[in-house]
């Protein structure tokens, strides 16, 4: 009787993971709540560090701006310095002339010193000695007029020569702004992308919260086992029922190509359908703006999970959310050319891992699903083609899934 028993457990145990399928990597609610707050956080770092940077743009072109101003004035500095320079040499002549008059009024006519004879001619010592102190004064005078005229010259010639040396200062330190600019320039142009990659995710992660919660998830329940269970993926069939792939996945290390092109001669008219059996977890609309939806699955005969994407759709099939379980029957949208495409085509991934799945690790964020998908690729993985049959080669038509 206890062999009975016990085999009937045993059977009993073998018949319920037949139907169940083996939760590997279980994540719950929770982790979710907390990875969005991360994201969140993120964005607000992100979101301050792109004001910091712009802060420092905008102070950086107001100091070019007044450097430019400075230059303008150094610049009507410079022309008046010149234009006194210019005037004051003129002076100088003028006064050279009148010396110059002076000596030859008093020194020089008709071959006479008159410059003597007008000293000596006075009447008395005292008048003498005054006409003697009057024509050294006036020579001294315009001697004088004349050095400091030189003096002011010279003096406007160094301020020139400040001037000329504050100049290149200015064209340095412009230069070096304009530098730092263009490296703020590329910084906030990273972070603006970095934060349009982390709004992408909250938007997701805010999405996979409000569905699982609609299911009756808690932050504590193990997504999967304890609510939102995902049902067993079942035979992979393609995803439209009449097309021709028009190009292949494949990785180079250029570029890789992560899944397979799918055209059709129904273009905007064929429905895209689930691969196989399995739950939503992304619904979205990429940097590009293509629609975009992502479907994991679980294929019990080997133990793995997988997810499927289908990008460029026209639009989505009503009813669709994150979450929702959906089967291979079941339209999810309308083949597009939505985002970065050329021509109506639907771009088709499938990849043995599961996407935004933080406690797998290996695809828990778009960048790290990304690099697995390269990984896989470049050690053999056949893409689509692996679980999927398509006919050989590329513009080979189908008419059934």
């Amino acid at each position: 009787m206890m062999k009975k028993v016990i085999l009937l457990v045993l059977l009993f145990s073998v018949s319920f993971q037949l139907f169940v399928p083996i939760q590997a990597d279980a994540i719950t609610l929770g982790e979710y709540e907390a990875k969005l707050e991360k994201y969140k956080k993120d964005a607000y770092d992100n979101k301050t560090a792109i004001n910091k940077t712009e802060s420092e743009i905008n102070s950086a072109n107001k100091e070019i701006n007044n450097l430019k101003n400075e230059l303008l004035q150094l610049g009507n500095e410079i022309k008046e310095l010149t234009n006194e320079i210019d005037d004051y040499k003129k002076k100088i002549e003028e006064k050279l002339i009148q010396s110059r008059q002076v000596l030859e009024y008093l020194q020089l006519s008709t071959g006479e010193n008159m410059f003597i004879e007008y000293i000596f001619d006075a009447d008395t010592t005292t008048e003498m000695i005054y006409r003697s102190a009057v024509v050294q004064e006036l020579i001294d005078y315009n001697n004088k007029a004349v050095d400091e005229m030189k003096q002011l010259i010279s003096d406007n010639e160094n301020r020139q020569k400040e001037i000329d040396k504050r100049k290149l200062q200015i064209n340095s330190k412009e230069e070096q702004l304009v530098e730092k600019i263009e490296t703020l320039g590329e910084k906030k142009e990273t972070l603006t992308e970095a934060g349009v990659s982390v709004s992408q995710q909250i938007k997701i992660y805010e999405e996979l919260v409000a569905s699982y919660k609609k299911l009756g998830c808690t932050s504590k329940d193990v997504i999967g086992v304890d609510c939102a269970v995902s049902s067993e993926a079942g035979v992979f069939r393609r995803p439209t029922k009449t097309g021709y792939i028009t190009q292949e996945a494949y990785y180079s290390k250029s570029y890789t190509h992560r899944g397979v092109d799918i055209g059709s001669y129904n273009r905007k008219k064929e429905k895209i359908y689930p691969v196989a059996n399995g739950k939503i977890i992304a619904k979205y609309k990429d940097y590009y703006g293509a629609l975009v939806i992502a479907i994991e699955h679980y294929n019990s005969k080997n133990k793995t999970w997988y997810t499927s994407l289908y990008a460029h759709l026209d639009s989505y099939a009503p009813n669709l959310y994150v979450g929702k379980n959906v089967t291979t029957d079941q339209y999810i949208g309308y083949m597009g050319e939505t985002g970065y495409s050329f021509g109506v085509h639907l771009h088709f991934e499938l990849i043995p891992c599961r996407l935004y799945n933080w406690s797998e690790g290996k695809c828990s964020t778009w960048n790290s699903y990304v690099a697995y998908a390269q990984k896989v690729l470049k050690d053999g993985y056949k893409g689509p083609r692996a679980l999927i049959v398509f006919p050989k080669g590329t513009y080979n038509s189908w008419n059934s899934r």
